[in-house]
């Protein structure tokens, strides 16, 4: 009988952030679509406040009607997704 080796999946180390973005962005879309808020209240005082009341998330990055919701998806975007996709493109134009 012919086994192969384990070969260690590269692929695992770009795939599974991709698909939480993509989770967490069909969260954001349902509750944009059917108005569900979260139960939070933000003071506008607070830091959290600030940057979700800045002109940033008010005006140019707007994909959502809540605020909070454009704040976590910058944050995703820039922690999750960039790195994601800087593996996957190593991974795609890696010479074996």
């Amino acid at each position: 009988m012919h086994t192969q080796k384990d070969r260690p999946s590269r692929i695992k180390g770009w795939v599974m952030p991709l698909v939480g973005f993509l989770v967490a962005q069909l969260y954001f879309i349902a509750c944009d679509r059917f108005s569900w808020n979260p139960n939070r209240e933000i003071n506008p005082g607070t830091i959290m406040g600030r940057i979700m009341n800045s002109k940033l998330f008010t005006e140019w990055f707007t994909p959502y009607d809540l605020p909070i919701s454009n704040v976590i998806t910058a944050f995703l975007i820039v922690t999750i997704l960039l790195p994601a996709l800087i593996g996957a493109v190593k991974v795609i134009f890696s010479t074996k």
